[in-house]
């Protein structure tokens, strides 16, 4: 499978796992086509959000999903990469502004999901929104960045998203580059949500 046709499956799977309990893997059509993952095990969840996602499911969702910011790299003494927790670097936003009770991020220009529909503030707040009150991991990691009420992020305008802070918590910033809140296509996760919601009969003809 080649990698925007699995980028695009990925996305439109990961939208289903927000209301469903599992998701059917891509098939590739040929050999040339195949994406080979090599792990201990696979993962049991594309939605990093889900109750019980592994850690193949988060290794997963690392690389098919961007966040606001993500953190930098350094080397160790022979050389290997690792992850630089001090240091954050752009992903989904171009540019923030970090005040004491606030941070202002912008959107950068030109960014889209893997079905080509833009990014836009409202998609961070919905995924930022979700990450606070799914419960479970999720909720719990972000809360320890003082990150807990959806009343906290704030749409400027379709590329201006704003958090603001319940108090001045060094891991604020660091909690926005974690693995959890990865930015969704809410649109399309709405859409499989209203189309997974059972309709009421009370009342109707028969």
């Amino acid at each position: 499978m080649r990698r925007r046709e699995f980028l695009k499956a990925t996305t439109a799977a990961t939208a289903a796992a927000v209301t469903a309990p599992y998701t059917r893997p891509a098939r590739a059509e040929s050999r040339n086509e195949t994406l080979l993952t090599l792990s201990e095990s696979g993962p049991n969840n594309l939605d990093i959000m889900g109750v019980g996602t592994n850690r193949p499911g988060y290794e997963a969702s690392w690389n098919t999903h961007d966040r606001l910011v993500t953190f930098g790299a350094k080397k160790d003494a022979n050389g290997v990469d690792h992850y630089d927790y001090t240091k954050l670097e752009p992903e989904l936003a171009e540019a923030w502004d970090l005040r004491d009770m606030s941070v202002t991020f912008t959107v950068r220009r030109g960014a889209t999901f893997h079905d080509g529909t833009p990014v836009t503030a409202h998609d961070v707040k919905w995924s930022f929104d979700r990450a606070v009150t799914v419960g479970g991991f999720p909720t719990f990691q972000m809360k320890a960045g003082s990150l807990e009420k959806p009343e906290q992020f704030v749409v400027v305008d379709d590329r201006t998203f704003r958090i603001d802070f319940l108090r001045k918590d060094k891991l604020s910033m660091p909690d926005v580059a974690v693995p959890v809140p990865v930015i969704i296509n809410s649109g399309l996760a709405s859409n499989r949500a209203r189309r997974s919601t059972p309709t009421s009969t009370v009342g109707m003809p028969p």
